[in-house]
């Protein structure tokens, strides 16, 4: 790419420390005006630290920050905003009862919630609507708004701040590809206009669709850099981690058995709003089987997930593990009955963030290590210490903190716990969400394994390619129920699609 005149971000040496460990290590990056940046970075590159800097939730212990050519120090995010510095996280930073209009007068500390301000408020948004053709609803309370147009509201407060340089934190992990390409439209107006924006996508498809340059950071260092005209995916894999990462669309599905592990019928459940989201699901999973199950966010998925691993009762319906009724049963029948569950939620769910690693291992544990009728400590630190070793979990031992571990590490470090447990059926939803290249390979080659070993999996995703390399089956939940089941050789992810949004493949 050509270089641009106008550089509105450089780093220049940016280095943080935690103890001993370097997660930035002189780290020089620049960003100019009209540019898409693409960051790159297998987890625990370094990636979250340093947008973190850049936006002011953490101080870099060495280095300089120029913004517009003049050094800055960046005490917060407040702070950040006020440079014109804005980030959209993973997790949006909305009050759901508000509508858009509201919460960016919450974000303002000039514009209370008077009617005057609303309104002025709202004329600006809509001015900026239609400036970066964002269609976005303004009026509605957000937490009735898709994910994609929750999104839209967060870029929507960052362009009403001014912000020039805008971060965006896996923006697509959880959109349709649909919704994808109108996030993408919206990023190349953004650039159009003026403005640079630093992308972090794990998907490098989407990497060299939208930018014009990547950079590439492993152990907290730039390794690399390269005009995204001048890139592939092979070139990037090796700038991330020095190797090629194997492909799984080569993968032979083997014939699954009769025997049913785990099926429901007629299940009915609702949501923590009291909403009910289960409308009648009926589904079988057989041993040495692989059910992909696809959803636009908001259809079932979540709450179908939880009641097939017990942690959310169903109002009605049946359950049976390996032929055994488990209707109402509490969350250790299951356990006890053999079902691992993977839940999209790592960091509170799956894992207690404050916890050690060995005590995380007892969670869900079906070979609880006792000694003299006590929990044996000792035995589970073991446990998860060979666990780690096997799973290649990159943490210091077993008495770090699951809050210290990289969301790679972490993943692998809960499917070795469930797999562990030798389940008879596996519950995993969104196993890959915001993994790299190679930490998806190895969860994705895991699960394959486990399936062949007679492991009966019931798959969760938003990647429609991954559900189509992995499932035997795949069933389509809209409004909670299941209103579509096909192979995915006899089917088209068009099909899928179209299914998803209520038609009729």
């Amino acid at each position: 790419m050509k270089e641009l005149e106008i550089r509105l971000l450089e780093l220049r040496g940016v280095s943080k420390y935690f103890g001993a460990t370097a997660a930035n290590d002189s780290i020089d990056l620049h960003l100019n005006s009209g540019e898409v940046l693409a960051l790159l970075g297998e987890n625990g590159a370094g990636k979250s630290t340093l947008m973190n800097i850049i936006f002011g939730m953490y101080r870099p212990d060495t280095g300089h920050i120029l913004l517009h050519g003049r050094e800055v120090k960046i005490t917060g995010p407040e702070d950040a905003m006020r440079q014109g510095v804005g980030m959209v996280h993973q997790h949006f930073m909305l009050v759901g009862r508000f509508d858009a209009v509201q919460n960016v007068c919450l974000m303002d500390g000039t514009a209370s919630l008077t009617v005057w301000n609303r309104k002025k408020v709202r004329a600006e948004l809509e001015k900026l609507k239609e400036q970066y053709h964002i269609e976005v609803e303004l009026d509605c309370p957000v937490e009735r708004l898709s994910i994609s147009m929750q999104q839209k509201i967060e870029i929507l407060k960052l362009l009403y701040t001014g912000a020039e340089i805008l971060i965006l934190d896996e923006p697509t992990a959880v959109l349709l590809p649909q919704e994808c390409e109108a996030l993408f439209g919206m990023i190349r107006e953004m650039a159009a206009q003026g403005k640079g924006v630093i992308f972090i996508s794990h998907k490098l498809g989407e990497v060299l669709r939208v930018s014009h340059r990547i950079s590439v950071l492993s152990h907290g260092k730039v390794t690399g850099e390269v005009a995204t005209a001048q890139a592939d995916q092979a070139l990037i894999l090796r700038m991330m981690s020095g190797d090629d990462v194997p492909d799984l669309g080569g993968y032979v599905k083997k014939p699954a058995g009769e025997r049913v592990c785990l099926s429901c019928w007629q299940l009915e459940g609702f949501d923590d709003r009291g909403v009910k989201t289960l409308n009648g699901v009926d589904l079988k999973v057989r041993c040495e089987e692989i059910v992909g199950v696809a959803g636009v966010e908001g259809n079932g998925q979540d709450e179908l997930a939880e009641v097939l691993a017990g942690v959310r009762p169903a109002s009605s319906g049946e359950i049976q593990v390996d032929g055994k009724l488990l209707n109402f049963a509490k969350a250790g029948r299951f356990i006890e009955s053999g079902v691992g569950y993977i839940p999209s939620d790592r960091n509170t769910v799956g894992t207690v963030p404050n916890f050690p690693l060995r005590e995380n291992w007892l969670l869900r544990n079906r070979n609880w290590p006792k000694r003299h009728g006590l929990t044996d400590l000792r035995a589970a630190a073991g446990q998860a210490s060979r666990a780690m070793e096997e799973f290649d979990v990159r943490g210091a031992d077993c008495t770090t903190r699951s809050a210290n571990l990289s969301g790679g590490n972490l993943q692998k470090f809960i499917l070795a716990r469930e797999l562990g447990g030798a389940p008879k059926a596996l519950v995993c939803s969104y196993p890959t969400r915001g993994l790299d290249m190679k930490a998806a390979w190895f969860v994705r080659s895991e699960l394959t394994r486990a399936k062949e070993a007679g492991v009966g999996i019931v798959l969760f995703s938003g990647d429609l390619d991954e559900l189509f390399a992995l499932s035997d089956r795949i069933v389509v939940l809209y409004r909670g129920r299941v209103v579509g089941e096909c192979r995915p050789e006899e089917t088209t992810p068009q099909n899928i699609i179209l299914m998803m949004m209520g038609g009729q493949a």
